[in-house]
């Protein structure tokens, strides 16, 4: 196998262990025992963030792009595949069944689900292998046959999605409006000129540190908050606002640093949440996720380890 496609490999891999695993949506005794579990999911998130980056690449490596296509995947994903932006009974939803729901659909939930799937279905893993193998960072991974191969693996396991956990009825005025704010999306990705919206990113010295603040500053927002009796309107607003200050900062810095701010966004998730995680049922999240930020954290010090001295 050529290293190239290796580098993909590992992209569509982590996509899903990311974002479904080892964020406890999908935990690993469940991802072990069911045999059509990790393969579709890995089908789905795989193709998704493969294509994201093949679309990112070849329109330019902006990072409001990379937001503005992340978006658009999660909207697809939560809001066309499983219409779980619409379903009041959505296993997942928790108070975000009623808190900030209006005209049919759950707007809190589609907010925070959005921001989350750009982040660590698409973002967060392609910041991670672009770090770690920087000879392809610029470059395409797909050529035409593995753009039309990752296309009908996405379309075949979202029609499949579809179908099994997609049965919610949705008025045809919001899917309609749904699709259209998608095409939306795409089309400022393409056109979108702007780097950053924040000229003032964070100290080059801490990005570990900012990583791991946004994580933890997103859960709080979108857990906390509907408990409270403030509008939803405000942590939808604070949420966007965090994430997009977030995606304001990769451009700034360099590739190890951008791997050091992905390392610490992840850090919440794989060791309090999964130990959390744990500690509350599920078998083999800290374990997983632990182990996981640590051989992150490895390759994070030989990559410290190896720049030269000034």
């Amino acid at each position: 196998m050529e290293r190239k496609t290796k580098t993909a490999v590992l992209l569509s891999f982590l996509s899903p262990l990311f974002a479904e695993v080892l964020s406890g949506s999908t935990p690993p005794l469940e991802a072990l025992t069911n045999p059509l579990s990790f393969p579709l999911l890995w089908a789905y998130y795989g193709a998704g963030v493969l294509l994201v980056r093949e679309a990112w690449i070849r329109w330019g490596r902006n990072y409001l792009r990379l937001m503005l296509l992340g978006f658009a995947y999660g909207i697809i994903e939560e809001g066309l595949v499983l219409k779980s932006w619409f379903n009041p009974e959505w296993p997942d939803l928790g108070i975000l069944g009623i808190y900030g729901r209006a005209w049919g659909v759950n707007a809190a939930w589609a907010v925070w689900l959005t921001i989350f799937h750009s982040l660590m279905s698409i973002a967060i893993p392609i910041m991670v292998v672009d770090a770690l193998h920087q000879e392809f960072r610029n470059e395409s991974l797909l050529g035409k046959r593995g753009i039309l191969l990752t296309s009908a693996s996405f379309l075949l396991s979202g029609a499949v999605f579809f179908a099994v956990l997609g049965s919610y009825r949705v008025p045809a005025l919001q899917y309609i409006l749904t699709i259209i704010l998608t095409v939306l999306l795409l089309i400022l990705a393409r056109k979108v000129k702007m780097k950053t919206l924040f000229k003032r990113g964070i100290p080059r010295r801490h990005p570990f540190v900012y990583g791991f603040t946004v994580s933890f500053a997103l859960f709080f927002i979108f857990t906390a908050f509907p408990h409270s009796s403030v509008h939803p309107v405000v942590p939808s607003v604070l949420g966007l606002m965090v994430t997009l200050h977030f995606y304001s900062t990769p451009s700034h810095l360099d590739e190890r640093r951008k791997y050091a701010l992905a390392l610490g966004f992840l850090a919440f998730w794989f060791v309090p949440y999964d130990i959390i995680l744990e500690l509350n049922g599920m078998r083999g999240e800290a374990l997983l996720g632990v182990g996981t930020f640590a051989f992150l954290g490895w390759r994070l010090k030989r990559m410290r380890a190896s720049e030269p001295e000034v």
